[in-house]
């Protein structure tokens, strides 16, 4: 019997048999995984920096974009550039906003609306620039294996997010998050540990 993500990943083929199936669209990534997809629309910059893993699946209505501090992308020191482990499922309309590096691990499972980025404009009021003119500042995220990103949340830069975290719907992860943890709330606080003596998760 087909697993659930069989069943979208096949439901999916109807997309990507064209444009975002073809192996020259594919070849301009990275790395596009075997049995990979992402729905029709997506909006996509820097395909060159992006790496998808195997049998993952991006559903439509997606953003994923490299810049750099300066606005080129191909200047940008490494390990510059997006990188989604394989067996992910990722889900309507995620935004990825890189100018760093931003890495999803395996295994990790989104819900709609997620949206992460490793760079904020510059926030100096004294600048005669306008804040959408100022110079990008950057800092990486990291999200861990077998991790569970619940709806609408934003995942700011600088956060490293442990293995197998479950992140409430609605949180803002402005700080990072220990492996085995659930955290909710804006700004997202830890709330659970998991306990491997007692097999429970425990209240912080």
């Amino acid at each position: 019997m087909k697993s659930i993500r069989k069943i979208i990943a096949d439901a999916f083929h109807y997309f990507t048999r064209w444009g975002f199936g073809s192996k020259k669209w594919k070849k301009r990534f990275s790395y596009f995984g075997e049995g990979a997809k992402i729905g029709y629309p997506a909006s996509i910059l820097g395909y060159e920096k992006i790496s998808i893993g195997d049998e993952t699946v991006i559903l439509d209505h997606s953003r994923i974009m490299n810049f750099s501090a300066n606005g080129n992308t191909h200047q940008s020191p490494p390990p510059f550039g997006i990188y989604i482990g394989k067996h992910c499922f990722l889900g309507y309309y995620l935004t990825i906003l890189n100018a760093s590096s931003v890495t999803i691990g395996n295994d990790v499972l989104f819900a709609s609306h997620v949206m992460i980025s490793s760079e904020n404009h510059g926030m100096n009021p004294e600048s005669e620039q306008s804040y959408m003119a100022q110079p990008l500042e950057t800092k990486p995220v990291n999200i861990g294996d077998g991790c569970w990103i619940g709806e609408k949340v934003c995942i700011l830069p600088g956060v490293n997010i442990g293995k197998k975290c479950i992140i409430g719907a609605g949180s803002v992860v402005a700080k990072s998050i220990p492996d085995y943890s659930i955290a909710v709330g804006n700004p997202a606080r830890v709330i659970k540990r998991y306990n491997f003596n007692t097999h429970n998760w425990d209240r912080v």
